[in-house]
């Protein structure tokens, strides 16, 4: 009860997002504010001929087969920074490479500008119960200025419906890191393209 006054979605201890793809697929988002068990964040994509999953990661791969119990020998890590250690550490190394090889970061400001286009989207959503298209969050919050439309409407790493239904282009500055890369990594769809019909 002590969330309940919070404002927006802070105020939920536990969510369900649903995501609809322009071009059909579906993803399926659950959060939850408290786990018992430790920091639990698994993914799963599903496709028609396979499957990706991501599990839980925990102190050791031990695990316990008998009469009374299966399963890991250590509850999965407690806290976010045990958890994402690995991960960490190797996005600090690879931004320092960057900034020394003066070369593309892994995870560019279009990443994060996607996350956090989707997050304000889920909390509108939330807030005015309906559908809210990722393109309505665009054109009202980051086709404001040169900069932010800039990484909206040029990038290839949006679908169709993040992308502002009006033309900025005239408006923009060329974004140093894409004139700088040649190649990005390729999405999850294109990783695992085979798997969707």
């Amino acid at each position: 009860k002590s969330i309940a006054g919070f404002e927006g979605s802070e105020k939920y201890d536990t969510a369900s997002c649903l995501v609809r793809y322009p071009d059909g697929l579906t993803a399926m988002i659950d959060v939850s504010r408290q786990s018992s068990f430790g920091y639990d964040q698994r993914a799963e994509v599903l496709g028609t001929e396979g499957m990706i999953q991501t599990d839980n990661v925990y102190p050791n791969t031990a695990r316990i087969f008998k009469p009374s119990y299966t399963g890991n020998a250590d509850m999965p890590f407690d806290f976010f920074l045990s958890r994402y250690n690995e991960a960490y550490v190797t996005e600090t190394i690879a931004f320092c490479e960057s900034l020394v090889n003066d070369t593309p970061v892994p995870c560019t400001g279009e990443d994060g500008l996607v996350a956090l286009i989707m997050a304000i989207a889920a909390d509108k959503s939330a807030a005015e119960n309906r559908w809210v298209s990722f393109r309505e969050i665009v054109e009202t919050v980051y086709c404001k200025s040169p900069t932010e439309c800039e990484l909206v409407a040029t990038s290839d790493i949006f679908p169709e419906g993040f992308k502002p239904q009006s033309d900025p282009k005239s408006l923009l500055l060329p974004d140093v890191d894409e004139q700088k890369a040649g190649a990005r990594m390729p999405d999850i769809k294109t990783l695992v393209g085979g798997w969707f019909k």
